[in-house]
């Protein structure tokens, strides 16, 4: 079975509690969930997370289980999901000579193919 929006957000609130806070301002400040905007949030933590990190760090291991989750749940997800990670995780990761570009030497799999394509 796919992995369908809701169990990824749910997965992903539930592996990185680390998260709850970030969940809990957006909601607070949209009145409701968008999916596509969290995930951009979730993005941008991320990044924070390799720009202020240095190499082997508990931050940088926090993000390489996020790219993890993330490839693993392109690999499971739905339509729906994928089409999720592509233009709200993968299209908002930094370009070159921006903070945190560091972050794309980590991707994986669809993830760096993805990232290639833009």
């Amino acid at each position: 079975m796919e992995m369908n929006e809701e169990q990824f957000f749910h997965g992903l609130l539930q592996d990185f509690p680390q998260l709850e806070g970030l969940h809990a301002e957006h909601v607070e400040f949209y009145e409701e969930f968008l999916s596509h905007v969290f995930l951009a949030d979730v993005v941008r933590w991320a990044v924070s997370l390799f720009s202020e990190a240095g190499q082997g760090s508990t931050g940088e291991a926090i993000g390489l289980r996020l790219i993890n989750f993330i490839e693993d749940a392109y690999v499971h997800g739905d339509c729906a999901v994928r089409e999720l990670i592509r233009v709200s995780f993968v299209e908002n990761l930094p370009y070159s000579g921006q903070g945190g570009f560091r972050i794309h030497e980590h991707l994986t799999g669809n993830l760096r193919r993805i990232f290639g394509e833009r």
